[in-house]
C-alpha cells in the first residue's frame, strides 16, 4: 500500500513537471504567462533632472542641482554621479563634489570656471534596483545661457466652443535677456480646425471647437537668437493629469519633528487627489521615515545631519502626476547663529510667497531653485567653509535675483529678478540683506 501510494505521488508529481514545461492547454498556459508577468516586473528608468543651463562670469561657481532627478516607478533611493564632459581648452575646472561626505546625497554640486566658454556637465541617477537613467545635461555658460520655456499647466475644458487663454509668463532667461514667444499648435482633433490668436504674444488664445486633445508648443528665443527646448500644454476635454506640489525646500534640525505639506496640489478636473510620498534619498546612517506616506500632511524626523530628499505624486483615480520634489537640510541645533536664522527666515519667506500666490516667482521651478541656492551656503557655512565667494554669491547670485525693488531708485523688479513684485521681494530681501551684513562683518574682523 505505501509502495503504490509513493508510485501515484511520483507518477503525479512528473506529470506536473511536463505539463507545465509543456504549457498544457491554452487555459493554463495564459495562467502560467500571468503569473510570470506578474513575478516580474518592468522597472522603469529613473529620470535624471540636472537644472536649467546658467550663465556666470568667469571665476565664478555654479551650483548645480539634480534634486529633481526621480523614479517612475519609485524605486528609491536614488544614486547620483556627476561628469564634467567637456570645458573650455586650457581649463583646470572641476566638479565639487560632496557626494563622499556622509551628510551628502550628492545631488549637488558645483564648478568654478576659470576661462572664458561653455562647460558641460552630465548627470545619470540609478535607481535601488541598478538601473540608470539617460545622462542629462547643464550648460554652464560664460557667455549666453537658453531661455526657458513654459508653456503652462495642462487645461480642461467641459463644452466645445471655448476661449482657451495659454500662459507662457513663466517663461524665462537666466541671463535676463528680453525673450519672444511662438507658439504653435501641434495636434488636435480631426475636426477640429481651431487657430491660434496672436501667436507671438506671451498668452495667445484659440478656441477649442470640438470634444479631444490639443497639444500647443512653446519655444521662447531670447535678443541674442538663442531658443529655449519646446514645452507643450494639453488642453483636453477628457482627464488631465493632476499636478503635485511637494510644499518647497526647508531647513531642520536634526531630531526635530519636519512638516511637510501636499496641500498645494491641483487637479484641473477637480478630482479628488491621493498622495504618494517617498523618501529619493537620506544621508548615510539615517534611518528616518516618514509617519504616513498616504496622506497630504506627513512628517518625518531628520536623525542624522544632512540632505534628505523628498518626492511627492498624487494620482486623480486614473492618472499620475508628474513627481515633485522637496529638499530637506538638517543640521545640528549648535550650529544656528544669527546668520543661519537669517537665511532660515528667507527660505519660508520665499515658500510663503509662492504658496499664496505662484505668480510671485517668475517660475515655479525658481522656487526650489533659489531656496536650494540658500541651503548650499548654510550647508557650507556649517562646515567652517566660508569667505568671499560666499558673501559675493549672496549678494549677486541669491539676492540679485530679488533685489531690485530694494537698490533701484525708483523702486522697481528689474530684469535678473526671479520674485516679480515689490511687495513678495520686501518679505525676503530683508532677511537676506541681514544676512550679507552678518557675513561682511565676519570677514571684516580682525
Amino acid at each position: 500500500m505505501k509502495k503504490a501510494t509513493f508510485t501515484l505521488i511520483t507518477m503525479s508529481i512528473l506529470f506536473l513537471f511536463f505539463y507545465g514545461c509543456s504549457g498544457g492547454s491554452s487555459g493554463g498556459s495564459n495562467k502560467s504567462d500571468g503569473d510570470a508577468n506578474n513575478a516580474v516586473e518592468e522597472n522603469l528608468q529613473p529620470v535624471a533632472v540636472g537644472g536649467d543651463d546658467q550663465t556666470v562670469f568667469v571665476g565664478d561657481a555654479a551650483s548645480l542641482d539634480g534634486s529633481g532627478s526621480y523614479d517612475p516607478d519609485q524605486n528609491y533611493p536614488l544614486t547620483f554621479e556627476w561628469q564634467l564632459v567637456s570645458k573650455p581648452e586650457q581649463s583646470a575646472a572641476i566638479l565639487s563634489v560632496s557626494a563622499n561626505a556622509d551628510d551628502s546625497d550628492g545631488s549637488q554640486v558645483s564648478i568654478e570656471t576659470d576661462v572664458n566658454g561653455d562647460y558641460v556637465i552630465q548627470l545619470v541617477v540609478t535607481d535601488s534596483k541598478g538601473l540608470a537613467s539617460e545622462p542629462a545635461f547643464v550648460v554652464v555658460s560664460t557667455q549666453n545661457s537658453a531661455p526657458v520655456a513654459e508653456a503652462g499647466a495642462d487645461q480642461y475644458f467641459e463644452d466645445p466652443g471655448i476661449t482657451i487663454q495659454l500662459d507662457g509668463s513663466q517663461s524665462f532667461d537666466p541671463d535676463g535677456d528680453t525673450i519672444t514667444y511662438a507658439w504653435t499648435i501641434i495636434s488636435k482633433p480631426q475636426d477640429s480646425l481651431a487657430e491660434l490668436t496672436n501667436s507671438n504674444d506671451v498668452q495667445p488664445t484659440f478656441v477649442a471647437d470640438t470634444d479631444g486633445d490639443y497639444i500647443i508648443e512653446l519655444v521662447v528665443t531670447d535678443d541674442l537668437g538663442t531658443m529655449s527646448v519646446p514645452d507643450e500644454v494639453v488642453v483636453s476635454s477628457g482627464n488631465v493629469k493632476p499636478v503635485a506640489d511637494a510644499g518647497g525646500n526647508q531647513l531642520a534640525i536634526v531630531d526635530h519633528l519636519v512638516l511637510l505639506d501636499g496641500s498645494g496640489s491641483y487637479d484641473a478636473n477637480n478630482d479628488t487627489l491621493t498622495y504618494s510620498w517617498n523618501m529619493v534619498s537620506i544621508p548615510k546612517g539615517s534611518f528616518a521615515d516618514l509617519s504616513d506616506p498616504l496622506v497630504v500632511d506627513p512628517d518625518f524626523v531628520p536623525d542624522v545631519k544632512g540632505w534628505y530628499l523628498i518626492s511627492l505624486v498624487v494620482n486623480d483615480g486614473e492618472l499620475d502626476s508628474d513627481p515633485d520634489n522637496a529638499t530637506i537640510l538638517a543640521i545640528d541645533a549648535n550650529n544656528i547663529d544669527e546668520f543661519v536664522q537669517a537665511l532660515w527666515d528667507a527660505i519660508n519667506a520665499i515658500n510663503l510667497i509662492v504658496k499664496k500666490d505662484i505668480n510671485n516667482i517668475n517660475n515655479y521651478n525658481n522656487r526650489n531653485a533659489l531656496t536650494n541656492k540658500i541651503l548650499s551656503v548654510i550647508f557650507n557655512y556649517v562646515k567652517g567653509e566660508y569667505d568671499q565667494k560666499m558673501l559675493d554669491k549672496l549678494t549677486d547670485d541669491i539676492a540679485g535675483k530679488f533685489d531690485g525693488c530694494a537698490l533701484d531708485d525708483p523702486a522697481a523688479v528689474d530684469q535678473n529678478d526671479w520674485i516679480m513684485n515689490c511687495h513678495a521681494q520686501d518679505l525676503v530681501y530683508p532677511h537676506l540683506d541681514l544676512a550679507i551684513t552678518i557675513l561682511d562683518g565676519m570677514l571684516s574682523a580682525p
